[in-house]
């Protein structure tokens, strides 16, 4: 009987059970620069897979961010089209937060999940666009501070670790087959004793050679 590998959500980013971290072809930044450099173009053409840019890059937000903040996930309620979606975030804080998700980059649109209506004493808070999620999770949350920097420091410490497992001295240890007595005699062997019996002339110990 043939298998086949489970389709992944354009929603979730799921394949049917945790979304694996690395397993997607583009990262959040890649498609994130594309989408911003479309930012004036009047047209958002879909592939062949049916999934718009906009929502390549919501999947890769949920792919490479979902350890920063305690949940993330597309709207299944707000409007959904090639040119807008939202995105439900709540942060390690527990604050919710409705985003925007447009070719101008990404927007807070309320402080309620499922919701784009907010509240209008915060209007700076609601009409600046950020270029990336990294830089709005970045302004809003001080948790999703905490967690980034603490995977950026373990993923150092691991690539110092193996630097220092391929570089191991021991690995470069020369290996004697003489003892250190044999060593010792062979070097006093091959090391030249020269004496002064004349202003003019040296002799050499081991060979018994006159040298002017």
């Amino acid at each position: 009987m043939m298998t086949t590998d489970p389709i992944p959500c354009f929603r979730c980013g799921h394949h049917g059970g945790s979304p694996s971290f690395g397993s997607f072809p583009m990262d959040l930044h890649t498609i994130g620069s594309l989408n911003r450099s479309l930012a004036h173009s009047l047209n958002s053409s879909r592939g062949d897979s049916g999934c718009t840019s906009l929502e390549l890059e919501a999947v890769a937000a949920i792919h490479e961010l979902s350890f920063a903040v305690e949940s993330i996930c597309v709207s299944e309620m707000l409007p959904r089209t090639g040119d807008l979606l939202f995105v439900n975030v709540t942060t390690t804080e527990g604050q919710p937060y409705c985003l925007e998700l447009t070719q101008k980059g990404w927007r807070i649109t309320s402080l309620r999940s499922d919701c784009m209506i907010g509240d209008f004493t915060k209007l700076e808070l609601f009409i600046k666009y950020y270029d990336s999620l990294y830089s709005l999770l970045d302004d809003i949350s001080p948790g999703y501070k905490q967690r980034f920097g603490e995977r950026v420091a373990k993923k150092l410490t691991t690539m110092t670790n193996e630097d220092a497992d391929v570089i191991s001295p021991s690995s470069f240890s020369p290996t004697f087959s003489m003892s250190p007595a044999e060593s010792t005699e062979s070097l006093q062997r091959l090391t030249p004793v020269l004496l002064f019996d004349s202003p003019l002339r040296v002799h050499d110990v081991n060979s018994g050679i006159g040298i002017l």
